[in-house]
C-alpha cells in the first residue's frame, strides 16, 4: 500500500513522516532528492483536508508557501463583485496551486477552492527557500515548472483573444489527456473530463449553454459522443479538421 494513500475515513494511512517523504517523493519538484533531504521537508510540511466546495485560500491572502495536490481537485477561479466566477485552472492530483507567487511578497490574486474533497500538502516559503539555496537542481526544476505554467498562460490568452469558442473546445478535447478505447484502435481516444461540464466551460471562456450546444454540433457530425463526462473521440483528423 502506498504510505501516501489515503484510508476509508480520508485520513493518511501510516505515520506522519513517513506519509509527508512518500508524498514529497511522488512529486515532480522534488524527484531524485534523497529521502534525508525529503524527511528535511517533511519535517516542516503538513497536509490539510478540504471539503468540497471549501477554499483553500482566497484572493488577498499572504502567499506563505507551495501548495501541492495529493487527492482531489483544486480550481484556481477568479470572482467578480457580483458573485459570478471564472475558472482559471484545474489543479489534480501532483500538481501545485500558484508556485508563481511563493516568492512573491504580495496577496494571492486568485481563490483556490475545492471541487470534490481533497487532500492538499503545504510545504512553508522558509523552508523551500532554504532547500532551493542548497539544492540548485531543485531550483531548476522550479524554474521549468514556472516556464510551463507562464506558456501555458500565454497559451490561453491566445486562445480566448483570437480562437472561437468551437476552437478552445476542440483544442481542449484533442490535447487533454486520453485513453485508447481499444487496443487495435488508437485513432480511437476517450477524454474523462476531470470536473462539471459547468467548471469546464468556465475554464474555456464559454457559458455551459454555449458548451453543451457545441458538444452537441461535433456529436451530430459523427465526430465525438458523450457520456457524461466521457467524451469519446471517433474521429481525431476529423475533429482537428473541424475548426
Amino acid at each position: 500500500m502506498n504510505p501516501c494513500s489515503l484510508d476509508r475515513g480520508g485520513k493518511m494511512a501510516g505515520s506522519r513522516k513517513l506519509n509527508l517523504v512518500s508524498c514529497l517523493a511522488d512529486l515532480a519538484l522534488f524527484k531524485g532528492m534523497g529521502t534525508a533531504e525529503l524527511a528535511r521537508i517533511a519535517a516542516f510540511s503538513s497536509t490539510k483536508h478540504l471539503a468540497r466546495g471549501e477554499d483553500l485560500f482566497q484572493a488577498g491572502q499572504a502567499c506563505e508557501g507551495l501548495y501541492f495536490v495529493v487527492d482531489g481537485l483544486i480550481k484556481l477561479y477568479a470572482k467578480a463583485a457580483n458573485g459570478q466566477e471564472k475558472v482559471l485552472e484545474v489543479v489534480s492530483p501532483g500538481g501545485c496551486v500558484c508556485e508563481a507567487l511563493a516568492f512573491s511578497e504580495s496577496g494571492h490574486g486568485v481563490h483556490a477552492g475545492a471541487l470534490m474533497d481533497a487532500l492538499v500538502l503545504f510545504v512553508p516559503k522558509p523552508v523551500l527557500v532554504q532547500e532551493l539555496e542548497r539544492n540548485t537542481g531543485l531550483a531548476m526544476r522550479l524554474l521549468k515548472g514556472l516556464s510551463r505554467r507562464m506558456n501555458g498562460l500565454l497559451k490561453d490568452i491566445e486562445a480566448v483573444t483570437l480562437h472561437s469558442g468551437v476552437q478552445r473546445v476542440v483544442d481542449y478535447l484533442l490535447h487533454a489527456p486520453s485513453v485508447p478505447e481499444e487496443p487495435t484502435q488508437q485513432q480511437n481516444l476517450t477524454v474523462s473530463l476531470p470536473a462539471s461540464k459547468g467548471t469546464i466551460a468556465s475554464l474555456l471562456s464559454v457559458t455551459p449553454e454555449h458548451f453543451s450546444r457545441i458538444l452537441h454540433e461535433l456529436q451530430s457530425r459523427g465526430l465525438i459522443s458523450v457520456e457524461r463526462r466521457q467524451i469519446h473521440i471517433l474521429d481525431a483528423q476529423g475533429l482537428a479538421q473541424y475548426v
